[in-house]
């Protein structure tokens, strides 16, 4: 798996919790979506609801199946769930007749969502002041968090409990930066 150097331990030493991993591999054929629903357990495909099939693995992330031939893994925890759920759904394709479902090292990861927890009331109205406009939406009558955009990084959703919301890492380098951001401008 191409991870980016995404490694769970180091996250939650720095108090970072993994939330969900969304991650892709591409296998560079055409997929007939109404037959793989007919043979694959725990589908749904509703193409005039959604263009993709939806396979649910038990007790793995979901599989969004692009008839393009696109495997978009969502709901992991761990790389060892994409792992696992690519190991499930490859399996399954295999057993129906489709010989390349790629190799795991191709599976990319497009985005982490992780949480941090400041333990302590932030003051948003004045953490909008400091951290400047170019870089912030903050409006609490429309969401109760404020947005902060982290030049050439993450986004972090900071809220007045000191929950911190960081989307958009793909790499530990990224988190962790925008984490010790996040805290260091916070908690002056």
């Amino acid at each position: 798996m191409k991870t980016n150097n995404l490694n769970e331990e180091e996250l939650l030493s720095e108090g970072i919790e993994i939330r969900n991993i969304v991650a892709k591999i591409n296998l560079n054929i055409e997929l007939d979506l109404s037959y793989l629903n007919t043979q694959l357990p725990n589908s749904t495909y509703e193409p005039e609801k959604y263009p993709s099939l939806i396979f649910r693995p038990d007790n793995l992330p979901t599989i969004l199946i692009t008839n393009s031939g696109i495997l978009l893994f969502t709901g992991g925890k761990s790389k060892e769930s994409i792992y696992e759920a690519y190991q499930t759904v490859s399996r399954e394709l295999e057993n129906i007749g489709l010989p390349n479902t790629g190799d795991e090292n191709e599976i990319e990861i497009q985005n982490v969502v992780s949480t941090l927890d400041l333990n302590c009331s932030l003051d948003l109205n004045l953490i909008s002041v400091e951290l400047g406009i170019e870089n912030i939406e903050y409006e609490p009558e429309q969401f109760p968090g404020l947005i902060y955009r982290i030049n050439d990084g993450p986004v972090a959703l900071i809220f007045a409990s000191g929950k911190i919301i960081i989307t958009g890492g793909t790499s530990n380098q990224e988190i962790v930066n925008a984490a010790n951001v996040v805290r260091d401008k916070t908690q002056k």
